[in-house]
């Protein structure tokens, strides 16, 4: 029996390198482009990058999904069945991955006519012609492309607003992961700190500038505060209003305020449906899940009928639902319901194929008579 096993320790979180693993726009930068299979939702097509012996399109089969800790997937290779495994461990820096070739267990499961899987005998094992070689293959796939892969997903990640906010020295136990962002946080500040000295010395040289063409400028809550012969000084307490003095030829008119009330929420019109949504996630595989939308009234009358829409990634099609008639028309899918009474609920479940993204399972967007749902 022929095994092949690379581990490499990551400093990212597991949640990024899974996504790395199984989502079908980031194979391509780092193991090899994928193409789903139009007559099944857990196979799809894989041509792999720099793998010795593999630099034609392979057909490739899921076995086992269990996000985002382990993966396993086979592939035929002269004829036989071999089986990679993938598995990621958390660690106090990020996480650990090992990611094994061997034998495939179950070579035989779901299989068809025309079927790659069957076309090797049950006894002859996966023997590589050179096994040390694809070991070193996988090894510089982990140890240089995957890691600049998560590098950049962690860039692409910062949090602008959460990194200016932070000041000062990076402890010792802040993840590596957000050193970069840190620095980035202490490279803005010091650049809006210099900016701001440059404003304020540049307002002091004109300040004395214009003092000295046209007197005192005399700002409010200025002490030096002065009135004019005859005229009654104000009483202790009462709020008192001080002209500031502009230079010649200029004209200081006062700053409107804006006022700090928030818009109320638009409440249900008396008489009227009020209808909302929520949608979650029943099932999933690799290609494909089931979906629900769970559509309630909560005003005072019936709605007579209403359209939920949801958006799905490129490729993915619905292929039954129950709850609602539907139309698909490219990425847009229209579901009709009947009458609704108020304080009553309809939900829709639908099942979703061809979905190739290999991340999390849903639709981009989903809208009840133009009101987004929930869950989204």
């Amino acid at each position: 029996m022929t095994e092949i096993r690379t581990t490499v320790d990551l400093r990212h979180p597991p949640e990024r390198v899974w996504r790395a693993l199984t989502d079908r726009e980031l194979l391509p930068k780092w193991f090899g482009s994928v193409e789903p299979r139009p007559s099944s939702i857990s196979r799809f097509e894989l041509r792999p990058t720099d793998l010795p012996e593999l630099d034609e399109l392979i057909t490739v089969e899921l076995v086992e999904l269990d996000p985002p800790h382990r993966i396993v997937v086979r592939w035929p290779e002269d004829g036989q069945p071999t089986q990679v495994v993938c598995e990621l461990t958390p660690t106090a820096e990020g996480c650990r991955l090992t990611v094994t070739q061997g034998d495939a267990e179950d070579p035989f499961v779901d299989t068809g006519i025309d079927d790659p899987f069957r076309d090797g005998g049950i006894d002859d094992p996966w023997r590589p012609a050179d096994p040390d070689q694809r070991e070193q293959a996988y090894q510089q796939l982990l140890d240089t492309r995957l890691p600049a892969v998560l590098d950049w997903m962690a860039f692409r990640e910062v949090d602008l607003p959460e990194s200016t906010a932070v000041i000062g020295a990076v402890p010792a136990s802040a993840a590596p992961d957000n050193r970069s962002r840190r620095r980035l946080g202490i490279g803005l500040a010091l650049l809006a700190l210099t900016v701001g000295a440059v404003v304020v010395v540049a307002g002091l040289a004109r300040g004395r500038t214009d003092s000295g063409s046209t007197g005192p400028v005399i700002g409010v809550g200025s002490p030096a505060l002065t009135t004019a012969p005859g005229t009654p000084s104000p009483a202790a307490g009462t709020p008192t209003t001080v002209a500031t003095t502009a230079p010649a030829g200029r004209t200081v008119r006062p700053t409107p305020r804006r006022s700090a009330t928030a818009t109320p929420a638009r409440p249900p019109r008396p008489g009227q449906p009020d209808l909302t949504a929520r949608y979650s996630t029943l099932r999933t595989g690799l290609l494909g899940y089931q979906g629900e939308v769970v559509v309630t009234n909560g005003g005072d009358a019936a709605a007579t009928s209403w359209t939920v829409v949801i958006t799905l990634p490129g490729g993915a099609k619905v292929s039954t639902a129950s709850g609602a008639s539907f139309t698909q028309e490219d990425e847009r899918v229209t579901f009709t319901g009947a009458a609704l009474p108020a304080d009553r609920s309809a939900t829709i479940q639908f099942e979703v194929d061809r979905d190739a993204t290999l991340t999390r399972k849903q639709p981009t967007s989903c809208v009840v008579q133009d009101r987004p749902c929930d869950g989204l």
